[in-house]
């Protein structure tokens, strides 16, 4: 195989977090690669290490037979190395074409307007699609074509590889296929690709070759046959399936919601400028139940729990209680009965546990407050041993139970919370997600965002599937864990639903 791309042992830390731990890839000269792994499992890490952005804690990279390690990007373009990011990086008061001839800067010089650099700017316009609005600001385009201008922007370095950074996000299946055509053109012309991709029709279509990242550690490399039918791949997706995850099932359905109608989402649609995250969703919790939402990365499940929370502008109808939250201030929420834990836990790490808490019990009088406290800390017994400790020392699953009892400390009727298990050892997630099931027993309904598929439908009395947006498969839990479009959700199996 002739390596373009070389990493060995590649570790990155960033203080007491390891994000990458002796991660080596080898990207083959012509292939489409793909780099693929549940959130927060390094993917984007990888990838600032290859452009220059991070330095590896240990570890080498070579580009083209050169030892490349931590050179910054623009040497790296310049030897044939470019990337697309995440979140598009344009300039929105320039055009099209401008965008794309200050990108030649280092190929030609920028703002010479010679024949022959024109003649390559306009070729390369021509080449993405984008030549009707070649003279149109970037800030106004739509987001398919903002992506194809991204990639317009990397052909102008006139690149040998190229890596694309979720090039799919917030497009819509006219553009995701137009984009998969135009990466095929891009091979086609003798470029190599690397990408990061959550939206499986793009990798299963595209990559010759696929590396799964989990906790930071290459779990697997191979075809995407191979890729689609790796246990450990499949397990990594959507979680355990085993006793202890049959023990939480058969503790939860001892007990079930009331019917009795809590929280009711009708079409609601999620933006975010010209991105549609949300696309016409609707569901349900009802009093007492245990409702979890799941589906792969970037499938919309943090925006509609952020747009429940009046977090993110939507439309569509939002009901709790019978009474209309699109209307209702963010602040009101807590004390209808609503409470989020978001992403990541959001702590106030230089204040205490005890501090933390009460922070979530703000505006109760003091008696019930120091009440609510002694509740929380029997409930999780850690935090009680922990109770004087900063947040920003406790491990992540402290971290994560005390985000969950500052949110109870406000007596919820409905506990909403986003990826609880993210960053988490498998046992830590067993032990949060056992206090999920004493939580709702007591009566608090749930509706849990969640990649570990098995875990959280093993807790849970109903469940939804989003993809792209959409939801594409909704029943009781074992229906869920059944329906072979939650393996699509995920790893590109069955048929999505339009």
């Amino acid at each position: 195989m002739n390596a373009l791309l070389e990493l060995s042992g590649i570790t990155k830390r960033f203080g007491g977090l390891t994000a990458l731990e002796d991660v080596s890839l080898t990207v083959a000269q012509g292939s489409i690669q793909a780099v693929i792994g549940p959130n927060g499992s390094g993917k984007t890490t990888l990838f600032n290490i290859i452009s220059g952005i991070y330095t590896p804690t240990e570890g080498e990279v070579h580009f083209a037979g050169a030892a490349v390690t931590s050179r910054p990007l623009h040497q790296l373009a310049a030897m044939g190395l470019a990337r697309t990011f995440q979140n598009t990086r344009l300039f929105g008061s320039m055009t099209v074409r401008q965008n794309v001839l200050t990108a030649r800067h280092g190929r030609a010089h920028p703002w010479r307007f010679d024949r022959e650099n024109a003649r390559r700017v306009d070729e390369i316009i021509e080449f993405v699609g984008l030549t009707d609005v070649a003279d149109t600001n970037a800030a106004s385009l739509p987001q398919g074509q903002r992506r194809l201008l991204e990639i317009a922007k990397v052909l102008a370095l006139e690149p040998r590889l190229v890596l694309l950074d979720e090039p799919h996000g917030g497009l819509n299946h006219a553009e995701t296929a137009r984009l998969i055509e135009v990466i095929r053109q891009m091979h086609q012309r003798g470029m190599t690709i690397l990408l990061i991709e959550h939206e499986m029709e793009v990798v299963m279509t595209l990559a010759d070759r696929i590396t799964v990242l989990n906790f930071g550690k290459v779990l697997a490399e191979g075809s995407a046959a191979e890729i689609q039918s790796n246990e450990a791949v499949v397990e990594a997706y959507l979680g355990r399936e085993d006793r202890e995850v049959e023990l939480h099932e058969q503790a939860i359905h001892a007990s079930e919601g009331t019917g009795a109608p809590l929280l009711d989402v009708s079409d609601l649609i999620v933006r975010y400028g010209d991105i549609e995250a949300v696309r016409q969703a609707s569901l349900k919790v009802d009093v007492g139940e245990f409702v979890t939402l799941l589906g792969n990365n970037g499938a919309g499940k943090s925006s509609t729990l952020k747009a429940i929370a009046r977090l993110a502008q939507a439309s569509g109808s939002v009901r709790f209680m019978e009474r209309e939250l699109t209307k209702e201030p963010t602040e009101r929420l807590v004390g209808m009965g609503l409470a989020l834990v978001p992403e990541r836990r959001r702590l106030f790490g230089g204040l205490t546990v005890i501090e933390n808490l009460k922070i979530g019990a703000y505006g109760r009088p003091n008696a019930e407050v120091a009440q609510s406290v002694e509740e929380m800390l029997e409930l999780f017994p850690n935090l009680k041993r922990l109770s004087t400790s900063l947040a920003f020392s406790l491990s992540g699953g402290e971290q994560q139970m005390l985000a969950i009892a500052r949110a109870l400390m406000s007596r919820p009727r409905l506990l909403l919370l986003d990826e609880p298990s993210l960053g988490l050892a498998p046992l830590l997630v067993e032990q949060v997600f056992s206090k999920l099931v004493e939580v709702n027993r007591q009566g608090t309904a749930i509706l849990l965002v969640e990649q570990n598929a098995r875990m959280a439908l093993a807790v849970a009395h109903r469940g939804y599937v989003l993809s792209s947006g959409r939801i594409v498969a909704e029943g009781t839990a074992a229906e869920i864990a059944r329906d072979p479009r939650l393996m699509g959700a995920y790893l590109g199996h069955g048929e999505a639903a339009e």
